[in-house]
């Protein structure tokens, strides 16, 4: 058995040894287009999802956290300190919970990690393990506070993006690929002149700023508009049917 199986057939069995003791706090719903809906007691839509599976499942996640929701804290002594690690890695943050947190708390992290694990692999993401455990940091600090090095996590951060080279050079076929629509004459000097702007480029206040994730889709087609403004009507639709594919 590898090591990732290894740790989601511990976190299942956590999550199983807890479902007897959750309190019923919410319920699921079968909507008209046949969707199933989880819905609080209250009435709050808590997601919507196309098989009665993924509805329990989810069901499952929203008991299990409220049933810890006592361990919020605004106490400073609550606070999780993961300062100490020596890498952003599973095997590192676990030894430290392992020190500092409460045996419910670890059993909460494994639970979520599992879940982000599966959601990566699903989604077919490059390293799924960084990402569920990137993602898992930051909703288990809604739960419970967590203190980290935050010059850790945002070199952790980069394996969303990739090797930096690599990541350059995806960029500045891009980057040529827009500039096609200029003249021949004048592509050399508009060439040189960004490649100047690229490299008077601020490092420290790009990386301080943050994409909110609501505005990442209207990002994404804005950008994609942008390269595609001038060129053939047939063509635009070849690049976006391959567009469509390849996503």
């Amino acid at each position: 058995m590898s090591k990732i199986d290894g740790i989601l057939k511990l976190a299942s069995k956590y999550e199983l040894a807890c479902d007897d003791q959750l309190v019923k706090i919410a319920k699921i719903r079968k909507m008209p287009n046949g969707t199933y809906r989880v819905l609080s007691m209250s009435g709050k839509n808590l997601g919507t999802y196309k098989s009665r599976v993924g509805a329990v499942r989810r069901l499952k996640q929203v008991e299990f956290f409220k049933h810890f929701d006592h361990s919020k804290s605004d106490d400073k002594s609550s606070i999780i300190d993961l300062t100490s690690i020596d890498e952003f890695a599973y095997s590192a943050i676990m030894r430290k919970l392992r020190e500092k947190a409460k045996p419910e708390q670890i059993k909460q992290f494994l639970v979520i990690y599992k879940n982000q694990f599966d959601k990566a692999v699903k989604g077919k993401l490059n390293k799924p393990e960084k990402i569920a455990l990137q993602n898992t940091m930051v909703k288990f600090n809604k739960l419970h506070k967590v203190k980290l090095d935050t010059k850790m996590v945002k070199s952790a951060a980069l394996v969303e993006l990739g090797n930096a080279e690599q990541v350059g050079k995806y960029l500045s076929d891009i980057v040529r690929f827009t500039l096609q629509r200029l003249s021949p004459e004048k592509q050399f000097n508009a060439t040189m002149n960004i490649k100047q702007k690229f490299s008077n480029m601020n490092e420290t206040e790009i990386s301080s700023k943050h994409l909110p994730e609501t505005s990442a889709i209207g990002q994404a087609i804005t950008f994609v508009k942008h390269v595609l403004f001038s060129h053939d009507a047939k063509y635009v639709r070849d690049v976006l049917n391959s567009l469509v594919r390849n996503i």
